[in-house]
C-alpha cells in the first residue's frame, strides 16, 4: 500500500526546485552497492541523479553523523548490516534505515519513499521551528519597544536642545562679530574703546565657549544613540543558520541589558556579577542574546507579580573547564513544584493570560541545545527562580576558525570587559545620580542611599570591587558603613573611596584609614582616577 501511494511524493521530491537535493543513501560496498543503484535506477527512470549513492565504510552512526553535518538536512537514508543496528543509525540523524537482507525492489522502492516523504517532513519541521523562533525573537522585540523608545528618546530630547540653544547663542555672536567689524572699520578714538572694551567684556569669547560646550553635548547626544542603534543590530538578523562569531559574553550581557534594564530597573535593582576574565564563547550572537534576552524579560516580568519590600534581578557569570555559566535570578514568586518539569514543553506558561506565547523557554532552550549547551532551571514556590545558560567553551580549532572568518571581531570589548563594580553610597539623590552618569560608562554600578541600604545589597551577595562612600557630616552613611566593612569585609574596607564636601575632615580621615578623601564638588576625572588607583592597590572582596 505504502509504494502505491508514495512515488508521486518521491518524483516530485526530485524535480522540484523546494527541495532540490537528491536523497543521500549509504550503503556498504560490493555486491548489494550495485544491485542498490540498479534499483534505484529503476525507480526513477529518466530523472537525473535523483539518488546520491555511497559507500559506507566504517562505523554507520559514525558516518552518518559525518554526513548531516557536512550536507544539513539532506534526506539520508541508510543500509545496515541487520535491524539491531537501525535504532543507533537513526539516533545519530538517518531518515530511514533497510536491512542488507532486504534489498528486494518492493522494499527498496519503499525504502526510498519512505526517506523522501521523511526528508519532506524534516524540512517543514525545520520550517516551522524557524517560524516559531521568529515569532518569539518578534515577541521579544515588541516588550522591548517602550525601553527602546524612552532609551532613545533621551539623548535625542538633549541633542534637540542643544541644537536649538546652539542656534540662540549663535545669534548674539554673529552681532558681536559684525560689530567687531565695523569698530575695526573706524580710525577715531571712540571705536578703538568701544573696541577695547568689547575685547574686555569677552562676548565673542564667551559665545565661543557655550558654542563648544553645547557641541559637545550634541556629539554626547548622537553617540549614544549610535550605541543604542549598534545594540539593536544584534537583534535584526532572522536567518537561523548563523555563522558562530567569537563572542565576549560580559560585552553581549551589557548590550542586552542595555535593551531590557529599564524593564527591571522599574520593579527593582539589577545587580551585576562578572567572574575576572571570562572565557571567550563561540556562538552566533544574535541567537544567543535572544535566549539572553526572553530568560531577562522573564525575570522582569516575574518581579512585579509578588508584593516584597525589594526586588532584585542578579546577572551572575561563571565558568568551569567545560562550559561557560550565566544565571539569572529574580526575586519573584518562584515556580510551583507540580509545574516546573513542565516549563520548557512548548506553548506551556505560567504567565497570567495574554503575557508571553508560552513558546520563548522552549525557544531558548532548543538555541542552547543545538549549541551543544543547555539551559537549567532552579526554583522554589514563593522565593524566586535561578536559570542557567550552560555555552560550552569552544574547543581552540573552534576558536580559531571563528577568529578567522571575523578578524576584526570580538574580542573582549576593551574598556567594558575589565569593568569593575562599584557600589556608590551616598544621602543625596542628586550627587547619587550625578556619581552614576560619571561612572555609569567607565564601571557596573551598584547604587545606595544610606548604609543600612548599602549593608544590605553586600549581605544579599552583591561583591562590589570599590565602594565610593559619604563620610560628611558625621551621621552620613560613609562612616557607620566603614566600620561594618572593617568588620566584617576586611578586604574590600581597603578598596573604599571617601568623599566630602568639608576640606577640615580630609586630613585626619586620610592618615586614619590610608584611603584616598575626595573633596566634593569632584570631577569625573578625579573619581575615575581615584577608583583606578584603589583598583590598582586594594584588594576586593571576591
Amino acid at each position: 500500500m505504502l509504494i502505491k501511494l508514495l512515488p508521486s511524493t518521491i518524483e516530485g521530491y526530485a524535480m522540484s526546485d523546494e527541495h532540490a537535493s537528491p536523497l543521500l543513501i549509504l550503503c556498504p560496498a560490493g555486491a548489494r552497492f550495485d544491485c542498490l543503484r540498479e534499483l534505484a535506477e529503476r525507480r526513477f527512470p529518466g530523472v537525473e541523479n535523483p539518488v546520491l549513492l555511497l559507500p559506507l565504510e566504517g562505523d554507520a552512526e559514525a558516518a552518518v553523523r559525518r554526513e548531516r553535518e557536512e550536507r544539513g538536512g539532506v534526506p539520508m537514508g541508510v543500509v545496515v548490516a541487520d535491524e539491531s543496528k537501525a535504532l543507533g543509525v537513526l539516533e545519530a540523524g538517518a531518515d530511514e534505515t533497510l536491512a542488507e537482507t532486504a534489498l528486494e525492489a518492493p522494499a527498496v522502492f519503499g525504502f526510498l519513499d519512505r526517506v523522501a516523504l521523511r526528508g519532506r517532513l524534516r524540512h517543514e519541521q525545520e520550517r516551522l521551528r524557524a517560524s516559531y523562533v521568529h515569532a518569539e525573537k518578534l515577541t521579544a522585540l515588541g516588550t522591548l519597544v517602550a525601553g527602546v523608545a524612552h532609551e532613545i528618546n533621551n539623548p535625542l530630547t538633549a541633542l534637540l536642545l542643544s541644537v536649538e540653544a546652539l542656534r540662540v547663542r549663535l545669534n548674539p555672536l554673529q552681532g558681536t562679530l559684525q560689530q567687531l567689524d565695523e569698530l575695526l572699520q573706524g580710525p577715531d578714538v571712540a571705536s578703538r574703546e568701544a573696541l577695547t572694551q568689547l575685547v574686555r567684556g569677552g562676548r565673542a569669547g564667551a559665545s565661543a565657549a557655550e558654542a563648544r560646550e553645547l557641541l559637545q553635548e550634541i556629539e554626547a547626544a548622537g553617540q549614544n544613540i549610535a550605541e543604542i542603534v549598534q545594540d539593536l543590530k544584534v537583534f535584526s538578523r532572522q536567518n537561523d543558520d548563523l555563522a558562530p562569531e567569537v563572542i565576549d559574553v560580559p560585552a553581549l550581557l551589557d548590550q542586552v541589558l542595555r535593551m531590557v534594564g529599564r524593564q527591571i530597573r522599574a520593579a527593582g535593582s539589577l545587580e551585576i556579577d562578572h567572574e575576572p576574565n571570562l572565557p571567550l564563547v563561540v556562538a552566533p550572537s544574535s541567537r544567543l542574546a535572544q535566549v539572553l534576552t526572553n530568560i531577562l524579560l522573564n525575570a522582569a516580568q516575574a518581579i512585579t507579580e509578588t508584593v516584597r519590600p525589594a526586588h532584585r534581578v542578579r546577572v551572575s557569570t561563571r565558568s568551569d573547564d567545560e562550559a561557560v555559566a550565566i544565571c539569572v535570578t529574580d526575586s519573584g514568586p518562584g515556580i510551583p513544584a507540580d509545574v516546573i518539569g513542565r516549563i520548557f514543553d512548548p506553548f506551556f506558561t505560567t504567565k497570567r493570560p495574554g503575557v508571553g506565547t508560552g513558546l520563548g523557554l522552549s525557544i531558548s532552550r532548543s538555541i542552547l541545545r543545538r549549541l551543544g549547551g543547555d539551559l537549567l532551571v532552579e526554583s522554589i514556590h514563593g522565593d524566586g527562580t535561578t536559570f542557567i545558560a550552560l555555552i560550552p567553551r569552544p574547543s581552540r580549532r573552534a576558536l580559531n576558525d571563528a577568529k578567522a572568518r571575523d578578524p576584526g571581531g570580538p574580542a573582549p570589548a576593551p574598556a567594558r570587559h575589565v569593568n569593575r563594580r562599584v557600589l556608590l553610597v551616598d544621602a543625596d539623590d542628586r550627587v547619587l545620580r550625578a556619581f552614576a552618569r560619571a561612572v555609569d560608562k567607565q564601571h557596573d554600578l551598584l547604587l545606595a542611599r544610606d548604609a543600612e541600604e548599602a549593608i544590605n545589597l553586600l549581605s544579599s551577595g552583591s561583591r562590589p570591587d570599590v565602594v565610593v562612600a559619604d563620610v560628611s557630616p558625621p551621621e552620613a552613611p560613609g562612616i557607620a558603613l566603614y566600620r561594618w566593612l572593617v568588620r566584617e569585609r576586611p578586604a574590600l574596607a581597603r578598596s573604599v573611596v571617601f568623599t566630602t564636601p568639608e576640606e577640615s575632615t580630609r586630613p585626619s580621615l586620610a592618615a586614619e584609614t590610608g584611603l584616598p578623601v575626595l573633596r566634593k564638588p569632584v570631577s569625573r576625572d578625579t573619581l575615575l582616577a581615584a577608583i583606578a588607583g584603589v583598583l590598582g592597590t586594594g584588594t576586593a572582596s571576591r
